[in-house]
């Protein structure tokens, strides 16, 4: 019986399109995760958590401007001593080439790179699209089962917009369904050739996301177990090892020592604190959710069931060691289920088939089924567009892609007292910004000295905690870097918005106004200003200003005011102020 026997009848088009579907599967699946993933290429900009910028993308944008090798030879590692990397480098110098091409063909702005590899990165996760799609056709023997299956991992509501994402934790899993590709190959028609091939795609999986190890660890045994022969487990343990050793090899030329980025990985996840404190039962909750309730607990009931999973142990038990083994760390952060996904569509589908095929419970009570799968259908179909175009940190990032367009190498002062940031500098340009940090209220005393030398900063990036904070920020920074206009405003992604209201202690709106000096300040006028301004008076007559040896005031700190007047800065505006007082005008 075909599978799409579980949904009811559709006529006319919907049914010539469903046919057509069928007829060609594997195609239709294709051009479904090509397509969106397209779409998230183009719209799904930014960066989804802080390591995929900074530990990724800035380490290999550093390298394009500054090289690849450190005085000693051996590789840079932006501002971490080699000695203390925790990553495998595969994956960054991946990033690095494709940057290195743009480079090569005149291209050095980081935002139009990014689009290079978002697609690299879709073209990726067709792996994953691929491996779902063969394995249950491999299993079911059926298109129909296939289809699905892979319609699920081209079209899930998160899968586009995570295959774009630079997170190894998905490049990772891409190569590990490769692997599991490989070993049911291998089940099916015993070529030695495919057990070796999956112990390298477990290797290469594991150099990108270290974690994988937990599910490719059980494995040799599940292989000897099933076989009740040492050959399989032998043969697919020595190229896994043969990959670790190769790995190990790489970093002594590179990083300085063997294995060296495996020996600090694991010493930082023993010993460092946790990001931050989460339930035990992250995990399990993050997964129901992914594969969206009320269908999900069904789903995962039917895995679980020993009459399905003793048919598929080597899936099952490599799974389930992973995400064991994550609830026993004492990180725990949704994304480390990433790598995992793939597996579990596969798993999820070939246990839903094994019931369609047993005609068990769900299936004698139909209704109760197409009930579930259609609200899955639509939920789905719900997320899946503001999803596949949410730019990521939108707030933090797009302020300076467009600041990059308006001016070469600009000074960019980033204002954040009330909530602290770490900024994506490198979209400014491949010649970094000149850049000022406002951490705290504190650090504004740096600039109530004039004779400081200092940089005349063409944009601030304001960070308020709302819109209604920020005429008092204005009012701060006005007072010492004199009149500011502004020049753009960047309001949160649909995204952004919803998981700061979900989660506001954690997840920021990221709203950025941004705005600049205000005509009539002279670029000279404003590095006084930057130095140091204690207080304005914007609208001090110009006769005053020609007595100026009476009442004390510099040449140098006189600017050209913005209403014909003139801005009076530095440590002598009080006597000033006194002064003009005393001739009848006000402060």
């Amino acid at each position: 019986m075909s599978a799409f026997g579980i949904f009811p009848r559709m006529k006319g088009k919907a049914q010539a399109l469903i046919g057509y579907c069928r007829k060609h599967p594997l195609l239709t699946v294709m051009l479904v995760a090509i397509l969106l993933r397209a779409i998230a290429v183009i719209f799904s900009k930014g960066f989804m958590a802080s390591d995929d910028q900074y530990e990724t993308v800035d380490v290999a944008y550093n390298w394009l401007r500054t090289g690849l090798w450190s005085k000693e030879g051996l590789l840079t590692w932006g501002g971490t001593v080699t000695r203390d990397v925790s990553r495998f480098p595969l994956y960054t110098l991946f990033l690095y080439v494709i940057m290195k091409i743009y480079y090569t063909l005149g291209i050095s702005s980081l935002d139009t790179m990014m689009y290079g590899i978002r697609a690299s990165h879709a073209m990726l996760s067709l792996i994953s699209v691929y491996g779902v799609y063969r394995i249950v056709d491999l299993v079911t023997r059926s298109k129909d089962w296939a289809l699905i299956a892979g319609l699920v991992a081209a079209a899930h509501l998160a899968m586009p917009f995570l295959s774009v994402r630079n997170l190894i934790e998905m490049v990772g899993g891409h190569f590990w369904i490769l692997s599991l590709l490989l070993l049911y190959r291998y089940r099916y028609g015993g070529n030695p050739r495919e057990l070796v091939l999956a112990g390298v795609a477990a290797g290469v999986a594991w150099m990108i996301r270290f974690e994988i190890a937990f599910a490719v660890l059980p494995v040799p045994f599940l292989l000897w177990y099933e076989s009740r022969r040492l050959k399989e487990a032998v043969v697919y343990s020595s190229v896994v090892l043969t990959m670790l050793l190769l790995s190990g090899v790489v970093d002594y030329y590179v990083l300085g020592a063997f294995a060296d980025s495996t020996v600090n990985h694991i010493r930082q996840v023993l010993t460092e604190s946790p990001a931050y404190e989460t339930s035990v039962f992250i995990y399990p909750v993050v997964l129901l959710a992914f594969f969206l309730p009320p269908l999900s607990p069904v789903l995962f009931y039917l895995a679980g069931r020993k009459r399905f999973w003793r048919q598929h142990r080597v899936l099952f038990f490599s799974s389930l060691c992973f995400v064991v083994a994550h609830t026993l760390s004492s990180s725990r952060q949704e994304r480390y289920m990433i790598p995992i996904i793939p597996a579990l569509i596969v798993l999820l589908a070939l246990a839903l088939w094994y019931h369609w095929e047993k005609k068990g419970y769900f299936f004698r009570r139909s209704s109760f089924f197409y009930s579930l799968a259609g609200l899955a259908v639509i939920i789905n179909l719900l997320l899946l567009v503001p999803l596949t175009l949410n730019y990521g940190h939108k707030g933090v990032v797009e302020p300076l892609v467009r600041i990059e367009r308006m001016a070469s190498r600009p000074a960019v002062m980033f204002v954040t007292p009330e909530g602290g940031r770490i900024f994506p500098f490198h979209y400014g340009g491949f010649e970094l910004i000149q850049r000022g940090y406002i951490y705290s209220w504190s650090d504004l005393k740096a600039f109530e000295n004039p004779l400081q030398a200092g940089p005349a900063y063409d944009f601030f990036i304001i960070y308020p905690p709302s819109q209604r904070d920020l005429p008092r920020f204005l009012d701060s920074l006005s007072s010492r870097f004199g009149p500011l206009e502004e020049a753009f405003h960047i309001g949160p992604s649909a995204v952004d918005y919803v998981l700061h209201l979900l989660n506001p202690k954690h997840n920021k709106t990221h709203e950025a106004w941004v705005y600049r000096p205000a005509p009539g300040a002279s670029r000279a006028c404003s590095a006084v200003q930057v130095a140091g301004v204690r207080s304005v008076i914007d609208v001090l007559p110009e006769d005053l200003i020609h007595t100026r040896g009476h009442l004390g005031v510099r040449k140098d700190l006189v600017c050209p005011g913005s209403q014909g007047g003139f801005h009076l800065v530095g440590q002598d505006v009080w006597r000033i102020a006194d002064n003009w007082n005393l001739f009848g005008g006000s402060v």
